[in-house]
């Protein structure tokens, strides 16, 4: 008989249950959907699968837990690239670029759980564009005075231009640097790429990514150490000393409607920021209202009052959608181009590894190849409409968020178009950009203590995947570190110091000697395939073990992985169409002859 009329009765000792299976009881329990494929709620490391549908209850918390975790990115980074562009002399215009940041990210987000990999990933602001945008904002010199209350229309509107002007730079950059992304995914090639890249080379480039902006955060901090001090306990206290204890979450199942999870997990830290956020910015607001903070702007602790800002969030309209062009017609220069095509590079890179950990905690097969192709294809489109819109960075697949998934046990991509939907709404709510941009400084600083180093850290986990106790390994990795930080610190110190006569060599080599990541980054990519070594030293497998697969569990999953990673509609058009087999993004696709197996 087939499958339809299939049915088997086992028995449970534990339980003392009789359980029935066959297709149509596990279609009326939920066990298989609609399509007749088994689900993963059967599985006890995953509550509801990536297919699935949670009630309502649960698909709001976590999507607002998603959230939340991606909100200290989306909101920490434009507020730092706002001094370099001029941003931070107009309060409204930090607001508006809070907006963008916000709306773009639920957009992308979308986009890459609908179209993309179709794994439940959120999509956010990137570190990797920090760097690049701030040295290539840099070349345009200092910026004017801010804007006072005694400032007039015409110092107003000076000020604006001079801003625009810097990020009408930074967004044809990002534009251009997007499609170079967005070509390497929509053709193939990204898989010929990553035959070069390895944990070395990764490793390097997110730690240069980090650490550069530590001191930037140490500035921040320096405003006020108290506040900065007590927001950093009470995400050490919430993160690392509080994870035993449990709170409950809904559940669409009738004999339990809740279950216990831990407050928090060793890699879930985003989570706890912003309890950290309320603590420290609660008691800014009390010192505040009882005058111990002074009113002299040159004093120590002025930045920690919350009445800075007070007129901008009562002036500020309730609802505003950000356009395209808002700040005026991006234009392209050749150095900002080449400063943002390494932030894309690297972004990519992340984002790679982001994709098969998600497949591996939602209990999925690896991505395939065509997968990989549109998830990368899809963050060139994102970066795209960012840049046409106005954002300060890129986008990139956040891993914290990923890292929630083993936390809930929640893989449905549903929550993911929750924390889109959320994103979307906060961007357009003018009054909450206001309220965000208005946060003490010494509160950002903690925020971006907390999340920076973390940024390093795990670039230095990826050499788990390689023997990095060898003379050949420690030698690249030291001299690509030092490369890295040596350099764009002499150049920093010695402003002069690249002075060929031509402007245009001067700025492009400003801007690739001055980015820390992409210097270090490509000294060790390099190096690393020029120096000989055995594929231990190397990592030639790194991938295959970064999806916890054995090879005989990777081709069982090979089996249906077209299944899970099949385009939201139109796959009968694409599967009876004989040529869509040939490109690189579509569900059918079998890979190039010297491509095959690459990924």
């Amino acid at each position: 008989m087939g499958d339809e009329a299939s049915v088997s009765v086992t028995y449970n000792p534990k339980t003392a249950d009789v359980v029935t299976t066959g297709k149509d009881v596990l279609l009326r329990s939920g066990h298989l959907n609609q399509n007749g494929r088994k689900t993963r709620r059967d599985n006890p490391n995953i509550i509801y699968g990536v297919e699935e549908r949670p009630p309502w209850v649960t698909v709001a918390l976590m999507g607002l837990q998603h959230f939340s975790l991606s909100f200290s990115g989306c909101f920490a980074f434009p507020l730092i690239v706002a001094g370099p562009l001029c941003f931070n002399l107009d309060r409204e215009l930090v607001n508006q670029l809070l907006g963008t940041s916000f709306f773009i990210a639920g957009v992308t987000t979308f986009l890459q759980a609908g179209f993309g990999t179709r794994l439940p990933i959120v999509q956010g602001s990137s570190a990797a564009f920090l760097i690049p945008a701030i040295v290539v904002s840099n070349l345009k010199g200092p910026c004017p005075p801010p804007i006072t209350t005694n400032s007039t229309e015409d110092e107003r509107q000076y000020v604006r231009e001079v801003a625009f002007e810097r990020m009408q730079e930074l967004q044809g950059s990002i534009c251009v640097a997007s499609l170079v992304q967005f070509l390497l995914g929509f053709t193939g090639l990204v898989g010929l790429l990553l035959r070069f890249i390895r944990p070395i080379t990764v490793a390097t480039t997110l730690f240069l990514i980090g650490l550069p902006i530590i001191t930037m955060a140490s500035d921040a901090c320096g405003t006020h150490w108290g506040i900065s001090s007590l927001f950093m306990f009470v995400v050490i206290l919430c993160s690392q000393f509080l994870d035993k204890y449990q709170i409950p979450l809904p559940r669409g199942n009738r004999l339990a409607l809740f279950t216990f999870f831990p407050v928090n997990k060793q890699y879930t830290i985003f989570f706890q920021i912003l309890i950290a956020v309320v603590v420290s910015w609660t008691l800014c607001l009390i010192l505040t209202a009882v005058g111990a903070f002074p009113d002299d702007p040159t004093e120590y602790g002025y930045k920690a009052r919350t009445d800075l800002y007070n007129d901008v969030i009562q002036e500020s309209t309730w609802i505003r959608f950000p356009y395209p062009g808002q700040f005026g017609i991006p234009r392209v220069s050749f150095a900002a181009f080449l400063g943002m095509v390494t932030a894309v590079l690297a972004s990519m890179i992340e984002s790679v590894g982001d994709y098969y950990a998600c497949a591996l905690i939602s209990e999925l097969p690896p991505p395939p190849t065509h997968a990989v192709n549109r998830g990368v294809a899809m963050e060139g489109l994102g970066c795209l409409l960012g840049g046409l819109w106005g954002a300060p960075c890129g986008y990139t697949s956040y891993s914290n968020n990923v890292s929630a998934i083993s936390l809930t046990k929640v893989a449905s991509r549903v929550t993911v178009y929750f924390a889109a939907g959320v994103f979307v709404i906060a961007g357009i709510f003018y009054k909450f950009n206001a309220f965000c941009a208005s946060m003490p400084e010494p509160v950002l600083g903690g925020i971006m203590g907390s999340t920076f180093g973390m940024v390093a850290s795990i670039g230095f986990a990826n050499l788990a995947f390689i023997k990095v106790n060898t003379s050949r390994n420690l030698f690249i990795l030291g001299f690509a570190l030092f490369l890295g930080m040596g350099v764009p610190d002499y150049l920093v110190k010695n402003p002069g110091a690249i002075n060929t006569g031509v402007l245009i060599l001067d700025q492009v080599l400003s801007v690739i000697l001055g980015s820390n990541m992409f210097l270090g980054g490509l000294t060790a990519c390099i190096l690393d395939n020029l120096v000989r070594g055995t594929p231990e030293e190397k990592g030639l497998n790194w991938r295959k073990e970064m999806s916890g697969l054995t090879d005989d569990e990777a081709k069982e999953g090979a089996e249906d992985k077209t299944s899970y990673y099949d385009l939201p509609f139109g796959m009968k058009w694409i599967r009876r169409t004989y040529w869509t087999r040939y490109l690189p993004c579509s569900p059918t696709f079998t890979g190039f002859r010297k491509l095959h197996g690459v990924l």
